[in-house]
């Protein structure tokens, strides 16, 4: 077998085990697949899960940066019990103020189903989708 067919069954294969894998999840309680020219941000908007939560329940299949994902893809959107259906969209010169303002929840718990935002919204960015549940998330379990 030549290197290319090798190399192509190699990936093919990766593939597969990736798509089964997320479908063999145990405690999944929905999943998506990624589309051509997804982004976690956008696939996350797309099928109303948190940027947070897509990472957090996908854990040895994204990567930090989330470049790693692919067309075709499939992915856990939320674990059962730590599923936040409740997003919102960041824009431009959004702030924790303005977060509040639009949701109607308390800072403390946008924070709290947000671990990855910190206490002055200053690291958030448009783009990113953020959990505005006004029930807490318990991620730790």
């Amino acid at each position: 077998m030549s290197i290319t067919k090798q190399l192509f069954a190699l990936v093919a294969l990766s593939a597969l085990f990736a798509v089964a894998s997320a479908q063999a999840r145990t405690g999944c309680s929905r999943n998506g697949t990624v589309q051509d020219s997804d982004t976690c941000d956008i696939l996350s908007a797309r099928d109303n899960v948190s940027t947070f939560q897509l990472a957090n329940a996908n854990k040895a299949a994204i990567d930090p940066l989330c470049d790693n994902i692919f067309p075709g893809e499939l992915l856990c959107l939320g674990l059962t019990g730590q599923d936040c259906d409740t997003i919102t969209v960041v824009k431009e010169g959004d702030s924790c103020a303005t977060l509040t303002q639009a949701s109607g929840v308390p800072l403390a718990t946008i924070l709290a189903n947000n671990p990855n935002v910190n206490s002055d919204c200053s690291n958030i960015y448009p783009g990113e989708v953020l959990c505005t549940s006004s029930q807490v998330i318990n991620y730790s379990t």
